[in-house]
């Protein structure tokens, strides 16, 4: 197996110029260099990862940790992340699980973006304690290191309901997520507040963010004879389950029930009728989360992204 000697010996250069043109540092002439480089490829060379890593202290890596992997919303806020960190010469490693809490704890990454709630602040904190970047787009948390990017589900869900509360709609209920999901419950809290700032009271349906989730509380609507005029839910996906359950059952939508999710994801204008959604651009809002983390580990003062845009899409469906 080849050696760094082996390549500096190649290329005619001592072993501390061709460790600094093979880790890309500066201060090697472009000519140099190239044929440091020509040398490693004719002789297969790869730096050993380990031994570099513990010499500079940085491991050219970014961590995505997120809590599943289906689903449209992960695969666009990742292909955003993607796409940037990709431009800037660093390697994504994405993660779910137990396998996250170890990587953060061994720091085994240069910088974190966290979108899985089932890691604990305290994980999350002490990583960020050491000094590096840490990005949280799933909770509300403070710290040095740490910044934060976090849809405004709350106040979002408010105005979009306080705007059918305008167009005549009382009578409605909420189509949950599960417990535990940060967005679910910030969602229901905005949802709450439009209807209690008028007196309205609401169903509440338990689901997950699943169309076949939402497909089984639409079935289980069907059996009751009294029944909302309107049902917000919780995401598009559990929505369009629920939508086609309804259909199922004989039910007209929006002129029995009339429905609206959150998300904008691609499959609700491609549904019957046309899904009403709060969209979110989760491509643009990954791309913006990767550069800003970009400038960080580039030592620069990285620009507030601030909250996701989001915006109302008002189709068939209500």
């Amino acid at each position: 197996m080849p050696t760094i000697k082996d390549v500096a010996k190649r290329a005619g250069v001592s072993i501390s110029t061709a460790s600094y043109a093979l880790n890309d540092q500066p201060n090697v002439h472009p000519d140099t260099k190239e044929r440091i480089l020509q040398a490693a490829r004719d002789l297969n060379y790869y730096p050993n990862g380990i031994a570099r890593n513990l010499k500079t202290k940085k491991t050219g890596n970014i961590g995505v940790f997120v809590y599943g992997f289906g689903g449209p919303i992960f695969s666009d806020v990742l292909e955003g992340i993607r796409q940037k960190l990709q431009e800037n010469h660093f390697n994504i490693i994405v993660s779910s699980g137990k396998a996250s809490a170890n990587l953060l704890n061994e720091r085994q990454v240069d910088g974190a973006i966290v979108f899985d709630s089932q890691l604990t602040d305290e994980v999350l904190m002490n990583y960020a304690s050491h000094g590096h970047p840490l990005y949280v787009l799933d909770r509300d948390l403070k710290g040095d290191n740490i910044y934060a990017s976090v849809i405004d589900n709350e106040g979002l869900v408010y105005r979009f309901i306080c705007e059918m509360i305008k167009r005549g709609y009382h009578d409605m209920a909420f189509l949950s997520g599960p417990l535990d999901a940060f967005n679910n419950n910030h969602r229901y809290d905005g949802f709450k507040q439009a209807l209690s700032e008028k007196g309205l009271n609401h169903d509440y349906i338990q689901s997950d963010f699943t169309i076949q989730g939402g497909f089984q509380a639409g079935l289980d609507l069907l059996k009751k004879e009294k029944r909302p005029t309107f049902v917000y839910c919780s995401n598009d996906e559990s929505a369009i389950g629920f939508m086609q359950a309804l259909k199922q059952g004989g039910l007209s939508i929006p002129k029995d029930i009339a429905i609206a999710g959150f998300d904008n994801i691609i499959l609700s204008e491609y549904i019957t009728p046309r899904l009403t959604t709060i969209g979110i651009d989760h491509l643009k809002w990954g791309q913006e989360v990767a550069s800003s983390i970009v400038e960080v580990l580039n030592g620069k003062k990285p620009k507030d992204i601030g909250h996701p845009q989001g915006q109302f899409i008002l189709r068939e469906s209500c």
